[in-house]
């Protein structure tokens, strides 16, 4: 049993002062259920109003804290969302007058009262420039002279518990922790050898900075790189390495059903006979891999990542096959219909010709089809399965399930292909993805899994000629519809939101109403979430053949979406994604042999950081350097998925989060070599126990 004290700081928050019951369940839905959960949650920023500062040297997205005099004050409902404006001047502190305007997208109480025109005001808040306007986003707003702490630390949303609420219960927490209950997971030989806080030295700076501060430390508090985000950082991989090891560990502990046969090279042979072209190096080397894993008697866990069009699916048809002529079975599950409908177009005539019998399950399939498919799996008369979540359900089962392939395996949880490997005994895993992944960080996200990679596009393949196009929407309209009437070509147009929201972007219903105008005579279809999936599948198959010439989507298009004819793409306000989920959009063409052309265009000016940041897709077409350069923008803490009550404020610490992340696969080899059950690392044994559970996030 845990000490004592141990004990205690894992209690119910019911105990801290303004929590009741049903405090404690908005804060459980958060994953805040202890008062060392409360504690480890990451401030979203912090505000100091210590210093006035320059507007004009304020950086997009940096804290601001100035003087203003209100010219005018308005506030209104637009769509049925909630706006506020505040028109004020402020003297820099170089003497010169600027115009600034403040905005807020929710009621803020009491705001009316304090933004009375003519009125100087203190206004804190994160500095937006937009066609050449100073703006502040959401400021705090009060006396300049009125008393009060002068560094207050922002928290991220809880639904049901006001921030200050949260703020409260977190120093309180911090204070109760550091009273006698607080037990550093890392070892002091650890912290020493990396240069780590300790554990309550940073969750005070954090929770509680003092006011006597220097500047530079509040700075970097709020860019999310001080000492204190680089320890919690640290702690967070840890116990996320520990999970994938453990899990490695347990999945490979039984003998898997089904072996690849011995070969002599007739497998190659009856490969090339199955598929109308010859595989690419760079396919026959993660082949290779893969059945040298198959071979084995240990549970092969692989995730092979390729780019897009690099001949994945040829890959993992290999593998099927080998294991069905070993007298097993093979199901792919794929996160779509749309997705699964493409893998069975692809897969069937290679089937026939290797005499693999091949079925489709999914859950818009009628009960009599649906049955059919599960007697045929059940009682092996069908060796490869294409499916959805549908082959998830109970009654689902294989009679000698040999292989699980998961595609697009960031769109899957790790309880979800653990229920779908239940489906046999230990069979042999291989994850796909085409989300490139730098080694390091793949290594460490999938750590259980080996890794093969396919960096060889095949012959004859262009990559789209991409154009970065800042200023109004209209423009890059006009642009598209050029190309489209002079060469008549099939494509997408992309936007960032269904209907119009809170946000200046552009949705699919404005974008297509616009479009029509421009390119009269010519078929326009919407697609997105919301759609009827029905409808949404005709609309798929109409643009297939050529029935439809732009589709207008939002990123349900980003996977599955294989039309060799579709030579263009517009995707509007591209800053408002990834930059690799915009290489996957724009994967979407250049699948044929014809050139094709991407449009990227962005509401922000050209010369700033948004701007500057989506210039790498017009610089290169091959997804890893995007994904490296992707990686060192967000860091491993975002692109980990590690919860902070909703929100992973690593940012600050892109640059080094992968020498850290590397040194915490390193620690947790060492840990689990020396104590496998870490029964001598309570602390760390109750987090990755709560890591490795469904409700607590996937990281892999």
């Amino acid at each position: 049993m845990p000490p004592r004290r141990d004990r205690e700081a894992q209690g119910e928050l019911v105990a801290l002062p303004g929590v009741g019951p049903k405090t404690a369940e908005r804060l459980a839905a958060q994953g805040l259920v202890t008062l060392a959960d409360l504690a480890r949650v990451i401030p979203t920023g912090y505000r100091d109003r210590r210093h006035r500062t320059s507007l004009a040297l304020t950086p997009d997205g940096g804290e601001a804290a100035v003087v203003a005099t209100i010219r005018r004050f308005s506030q209104k409902f637009f769509r049925g969302r909630f706006f506020a404006g505040l028109d004020c001047v402020v003297v820099d502190t170089d003497g010169r007058e600027l115009g600034l305007q403040c905005q807020w997208f929710h009621r803020v109480g009491g705001l009316a009262e304090r933004a009375q025109a003519g009125k100087r005001v203190l206004l804190v808040g994160r500095v937006s420039r937009k066609k050449g306007k100073l703006a502040l986003i959401h400021p705090e707003i009060r006396d300049p002279e009125a008393p009060g702490p002068t560094i207050t630390v922002r928290y991220p949303d809880v639904e049901g518990v006001g921030e200050t609420t949260l703020a409260k219960l977190c120093r309180t927490a911090v204070e109760r922790l550091n009273e006698g209950l607080l037990v550093d997971p890392l070892a002091p030989e650890l912290r020493a050898r990396l240069g780590l806080m300790g554990l309550g030295e940073a969750l005070t700076l954090l929770h509680a900075p003092d006011e006597a501060l220097p500047v530079e430390t509040i700075a970097a508090l709020q860019a999310g790189s001080s000492p204190a985000h680089r320890r919690m950082l640290f702690e967070e991989l840890l116990v996320a390495q520990l999970a994938l090891l453990q899990r490695r560990a347990a999945a490979q502990a039984l003998p898997v059903t089904v072996t690849l046969l011995p070969d002599e090279g007739s497998r190659r042979e009856s490969l090339r006979a199955c598929v109308p072209f010859e595989p690419t190096r760079a396919q026959w080397a993660a082949i290779d891999e893969i059945e040298a894993d198959l071979a084995r008697p240990r549970p092969m866990l692989r995730l092979l990542q390729g780019d897009v069009g690099s001949g994945k699916t040829l890959v993992a048809f290999a593998a099927s096959a080998g294991i069905v002529a070993a007298g097993g079975q093979a199901t792919w599950m794929a996160p779509t219909e749309i997705l699964a409908q493409q893998h069975l177009a692809t897969l069937r005539p290679w089937c026939a010709s290797a005499g693999i019998r091949l079925a489709l399950l999914t859950g818009s399939m009628s009960r009599s089809e649906r049955q059919t498919v599960v007697e045929a799996a059940a009682a092996g008369t069908v060796d490869l399965v294409v499916g959805t979540h549908a082959l998830l359900t109970e009654d689902v089962q294989f009679r000698r399930l040999g292989l699980v392939v998961v595609d697009e395996q960031h769109r899957f949880g790790v309880r979800q292909r653990a229920l779908l490997r239940d489906k046999g005994r230990a069979p042999h895993l291989l994850v796909l993805t085409a989300t490139p992944i730098p080694r390091t960080l793949a290594l460490s996200l999938v750590g259980e899994l080996d890794l093969s990679t396919l960096r060889e596009a095949p012959p004859g393949r262009h990559p789209p000629e991409t154009t970065l196009m800042a200023g109004p929407v209209g423009r890059a309209r006009l642009r598209l519809a050029e190309h489209v009437r002079q060469d008549r070509l099939q494509g997408f147009v992309v936007c960032p939101q269904i209907e119009a929201g809170a946000r200046e972007a552009s949705d699919v219903d404005e974008a297509a109403a616009e479009l029509r105008k421009l390119l009269p005579g010519l078929r326009i279809e919407v697609v997105h979430g919301r759609v009827d999936p029905a409808r949404r599948a005709a609309a798929m198959a109409e643009f297939r053949a050529g029935a439809i010439d732009v589709l207008v989507a939002t990123t349900v298009i980003e996977v599955g979406v294989d039309v060799p004819e579709a030579r263009f793409m517009l995707i509007e306000h591209a800053e408002h994604f990834g930059l690799s989920q915009l290489h996957q959009l724009r994967g979407r063409i250049g699948r044929g042999t014809e050139r094709s052309w991407c449009l990227l265009h962005t509401g922000a000016d050209p010369g700033s950081a948004a701007a500057r940041r989506l210039h790498v897709l017009a610089d290169t077409s091959d997804g890893f350097t995007v994904a490296e350069r992707d990686l060192a923008e967000r860091g491993p803490g975002e692109l980990f998925g590690l919860r902070q009550a909703g929100r992973a404020a690593w940012a600050g610490l892109a640059g080094e989060g992968v020498a850290l992340l590397e040194a915490a696969r390193v620690a947790a080899g060492e840990l689990l070599a020396a104590d496998p059950p870490l029964a001598r690392h309570a602390d760390l044994r109750a987090r990755v126990e709560r890591h490795a559970r469904p409700e607590a996030g996937d990281a892999g």
